[in-house]
């Protein structure tokens, strides 16, 4: 009698035993940073003290995730296992920071969360920072409004869309975050070099320089 119990069980303990066997591993999180690196001395150097703002997103652009489209769909989607280390507002406002630090841009730059004044204010907006994945090519577009302000003549420097879109090694997500840092070095490189030139007609017109 006992036996007979203990025989439904048994089956059970197989059955369960025989699922979890063929349940496949789940995959693991991926997370990446961006490096954006300096290519070039800034044509103009900008007087004073730079303060750079988190750098705006809307939706989804404010999530971890990283963001693809597949060929010329409109729809975006969220990579699954991919991620950002940091939001992307908080991870372009720290790269900007580096970059302007880097590239000697000012004699210092720092972010609002310091409470210091500041010559000039760096505001920003991402409109996309995505993969666009190809049956022949991958791709990452990157579009950003970047604006800066003379808090001290109380005018705008300078306020612009710059965009870029760099092709991938391979269709791999490693070799579109390195094309990211193309994308962004392109885009930080020519809004300083905007950002300085008019600065500098600017502070010229007004007796200054």
């Amino acid at each position: 009698m006992t036996n007979r119990k203990l025989i439904p069980s048994i089956l059970l303990l197989a059955i369960l035993g025989g699922c979890l066997g063929a349940a496949r591993p789940v995959p693991r999180d991926h997370f990446y940073r961006i490096e954006v690196e300096v290519v070039q001395e800034p044509p103009a150097r900008l007087p004073g003290t730079i303060s750079v703002s988190p750098i705006d997103a809307e939706g989804l652009m404010r999530e971890r995730p990283m963001l693809f489209s597949i060929g010329d769909a409109h729809e975006i989607q969220q990579h699954d296992y991919h991620y950002w280390i940091e939001s992307p507002p908080r991870m372009l406002q720290g790269q900007l920071v580096d970059f302007l630090r880097r590239s000697g841009a000012a004699d210092s730059v720092i972010t609002p969360d310091l409470r210091l004044p500041a010559d000039f204010e760096v505001t920003g907006r991402i409109r996309r920072f995505e993969r666009v994945l190809r049956a022949d090519a991958t791709r990452v577009v990157v579009e950003l409004e970047l604006a800066m302000a003379d808090t001290g003549g109380k005018r705008l420097v300078v306020v612009k869309s710059y965009g870029a879109e760099v092709p991938a090694e391979d269709a791999g997500v490693e070799a579109s975050v390195r094309a990211m840092d193309v994308a962004l070095s392109d885009i930080f490189t020519r809004f300083l070099a905007d950002a300085g030139i008019r600065s500098r007609e600017q502070r010229a017109a007004a007796g200054k320089d």
